[in-house]
């Protein structure tokens, strides 16, 4: 299944109980494995994990390659890279430009690859929380540090050495032996400062969570001593990030639905309840962005369902399906569905209100008559319609175009279930019943009186049923599909680096869509916008079970590919004004006035073995 959140009671296996055991054997032992273990986690981790505190809600390291964000700014419409590069000022502006700072005469020359930003708890009321990751008010928000690190200190020196001279310092005496800085700016709040060693230095608004970070570098608690995470990131294959992360999800959930106006209530937000954590890396491909991510559950009798079973559902989809869900074990998904309301929290329907209705609607009971034989693999797909028979010019009638696709485990009771609903359908909705062969597979159908809706359903080879509704979708699936959504080429570029066998897939092809009109199961798609149909082409998303306590999730968008990205100017820059320079921590690309025009951009170049 897609989101595989079902938790199981089991023991904790053998090797891990004597594992912790074994850790507590030998206090000389112990702390020297506590110490590599650090120095280790941190090579794994974001640049300055350890002077981040362990409890932060999100840590984003953006990578401080400006050609990286060149590519970045080269895809979409113009219209949507004007609006990322409007972001992209707002936050050089915020963070850098309104400081007199230059990036590539002030920070480029001695930065190291990535720049962290940390968003910390903190005190207070939920006005003085953060609302929205990321926005350029983040910059700003009482509750961040920023580790930034010194790839050449010397360089440094030269770039700051004179605004370091023109600061104050923030306390008399060092805090843990550190001296605190703090950077006066005109009508804003103080910004304070630290430099850790000679490869670290530590901002933050707040002079409190600047001393957090302090003491988390000096060994009380950081995001290095928490070994699930360094754990996550280890998963990660990505080796030339645009963005690393981590997100405490159930504590970034609380503060949001804190935050909310009004407030989100607490069963709104139980599907972020299960995972623990989230880590990950973004990175440019060819034709988009690919993100690469770790969830996990915190050691304790809850475990993720085992079971990577998913991996021949889309050859039996057709090319053109618009929409597709495809997991291992429908009886599974189901259950995941319904307890807890993991996934129906996220949506107006309740698996009981679906369980009631097709109870009422059939007197079939949906655990009883159905989930029994429904244990294997499946996929439920939105299809493209057929064009209708007859005068092209009519207006087409609409058309669902859903199929559901399940392996049974039970051939004999699935039978029986159709069986008991052609019976139903025939004397209770007056439905013609009629079978037919469709490419040599028989195949039922039922039709409403005056053709106003169509169903039917069959077998396909090894033991898989189908079950259609709409004109003319049956026979897109029998007997094969024909070209299967497993050659589309945009389901290859969203699922291709994706590991194989898996627990499933959910895929859109947001460039058919648009062209749909006929379709009842589809709603209307955002036309303008960063995420709009007009910037992007297809998404899709893998899970894979890594371990009862790790799932792997592989998100790929395909977008749209505009015109090549020039400088980065200000909104209200005159034409022959300089070109501005981004930020460290925004993903900008700097330019001089006398920057030759834009060099052709290369391809991106997926890493070995992907």
């Amino acid at each position: 299944m897609l989101l595989p959140n079902k938790l199981l009671q089991k023991k904790p296996p053998l090797p891990l109980i004597l594992g912790a055991a074994l850790l507590f054997i030998g206090g000389s032992a112990l702390t020297f494995w506590a110490m590599t273990r650090r120095g280790h986690l941190a090579k794994t981790l974001p640049v300055g994990a350890n002077a981040v505190p362990a409890d932060a809600l999100v840590v984003l390291a953006l990578s401080s390659d400006e050609a990286q964000w060149r590519r970045l700014r080269q895809f979409g419409t113009k219209a949507t890279q004007a609006q990322f590069d409007q972001t992209l000022v707002q936050w050089r502006d915020r963070l850098l430009t309104d400081q007199d700072l230059d990036f590539a005469r002030d920070i480029q020359p001695w930065v190291g690859p990535e720049i962290t930003l940390a968003v910390l708890p903190v005190e207070g009321p939920p006005s003085d929380l953060p609302l929205s990751l990321p926005a350029p008010e983040l910059a700003l928000t009482s509750n961040l540090v920023v580790v930034v690190p010194i790839a050449d200190a010397a360089k440094a020196q030269s770039s700051l050495g004179e605004r370091l001279e023109d600061s104050n310092r923030a306390e008399d005496a060092p805090y843990r032996g550190i001296a605190l800085q703090q950077i006066d700016r005109d009508g804003e709040t103080p910004l304070y400062a630290a430099v850790l060693n000679a490869q670290t230095a530590v901002m933050s608004p707040q002079l409190a969570l600047l001393k957090r970070s302090i003491d988390a570098y000096r060994g009380d608690d950081s995001l290095v001593d928490n070994p699930e995470v360094g754990k996550a990131f280890g998963q990660i294959t990505e080796d030339r990030p645009l963005a690393r992360f981590y997100v405490d999800v159930p504590a970034l959930a609380q503060t949001l639905a804190q935050t909310a106006d009004p407030p989100i209530a607490a069963d709104r937000m139980q599907v972020f309840q299960t995972p623990r954590g989230l880590a990950g890396a973004i990175a440019l491909r060819n034709r988009g962005v690919a993100l690469q991510g770790v969830s996990w559950l915190e050691p304790g009798p809850q475990t993720f369902a085992l079971g990577n079973s998913a991996d021949q559902m889309p050859q039996r989809l057709p090319t053109g399906t618009l929409v597709a869900l495809s997991g291992g074990d429908f009886q599974q998904f189901w259950q995941d569905f319904k307890a807890g309301e993991q996934l129906s929290a996220l949506f107006p329907l309740r698996a009981e209100d679906l369980d009631l209705g097709l109870q009422t609607a059939t007197g079939l009971s949906l655990d009883e008559n159905l989930l029994p034989w429904m244990a294997g693999e499946f996929a439920l797909g939105v299809l493209t319609p057929p064009k209708p028979p007859g005068d092209a010019a009519a207006p087409p009638l609409p058309n669902p175009a859903l199929v559901l696709m399940v392996k049974t485990n039970n051939r004999e009771a699935a039978t029986a279930t159709f069986e008991q609903l052609d019976a139903v359908m025939e004397n209770r909705y007056r439905f013609a019943v009629d079978a037919v062969d469709i490419g040599g597979i028989p195949v039922t159908r039922w039709t409403a009186p005056f053709d106003s809706l169509v169903m039917a359903y069959g077998w396909l080879e090894g033991d898989i049923a189908f079950f259609t509704v709409g004109e003319g979708i049956a026979e897109l699936i029998a007997p094969s599909p024909g070209r299967s959504l497993g050659e589309n080429a945009l389901f290859q570029t969203t699922t291709g680096e994706a590991p194989r066998p898996n627990n499933g897939h959910f895929f859109a092809n947001l460039e058919a869509l648009v062209t749909v009109q006929n379709s009842l199961l589809l709603p209307p798609l955002p036309q303008e916008g960063l995420l709009s149909s007009e910037a992007i082409e297809a998404l899709g998303v893998t899970a894979t079970v890594l371990s009862d306590r790790q799932v792997r999730y592989d998100i790929t968008v395909a977008l749209k590919r505009g015109d090549r990205p020039g400088p980065l100017l200000t909104p209200n820059a005159a034409p022959n004004a300089a070109p501005a320079t981004p930020p460290p921590a925004t993903p900008a690309p700097a330019a001089s006035p006398a920057a030759p025009p834009p060099e052709p951009q290369p391809e991106v170049v997926p890493p070995p073995g992907q």
